[in-house]
């Protein structure tokens, strides 16, 4: 389950901001990997009870949390999600995306142009599929503040034992 490589194959396959684990910087999108890779083990992702408050006091504002809405029916092709919203949003996003988006599906967010929810839904659903934690970093260019730097490592959590029912994210923005 800890696999440290990007994953995603050639760069043309590559979201733009995907980045490998082993390039994090910032000591907080660190210190949420570590948390991660403390609960994971080979065959089990952390549960979601384990993102509790006061083991995470130092990363909060930088935390979002986002739920993965699964297709209510199971079928052969039911292995894709079908939205994802946001649970929580910490203090640095909030600023950072002037908006908290906190309740708001990714669907419903053409308020930052028109390929944001179809790159976000792109992006956690990839990291759905792999049941790995993903590296992101880079301009913040799709919501219109280029002249901004983020670094995040984003985090699947289980409730169900056998997919990803949420993801935390843990974001520095620069």
């Amino acid at each position: 389950m800890a696999e440290q490589n990007t994953g995603y194959g050639s760069a043309e396959e590559q979201p733009s901001l995907i980045k490998p684990i082993s390039d994090l910087a910032q000591p907080i999108t660190k210190k949420g990997l570590a948390f991660w890779q403390a609960h994971v083990t080979d065959t089990d992702l952390p549960h979601v009870d384990l993102i509790n408050p006061s083991a995470l006091r130092d990363l909060l504002s930088n935390i979002v949390l986002i739920d993965v809405t699964w297709p209510e029916e199971q079928t052969s092709d039911s292995t894709q999600p079908v939205d994802f919203s946001y649970r929580l949003v910490g203090a640095h996003s909030t600023e950072t995306h002037d908006a908290n988006l906190t309740g708001t599906r990714v669907s419903e967010l053409s308020k930052f142009g028109a390929d944001y929810s179809e790159t976000m839904m792109s992006f956690y659903s990839r990291i759905c599929a792999r049941k790995a934690p993903v590296a992101a970093g880079g301009p913040l260019a799709i919501i219109g503040k280029g002249y901004r730097e983020f670094e995040g490592i984003y985090l699947p959590f289980t409730v169900t034992g056998d997919r990803v029912d949420r993801l935390m994210a843990v974001v520095v923005y620069l």
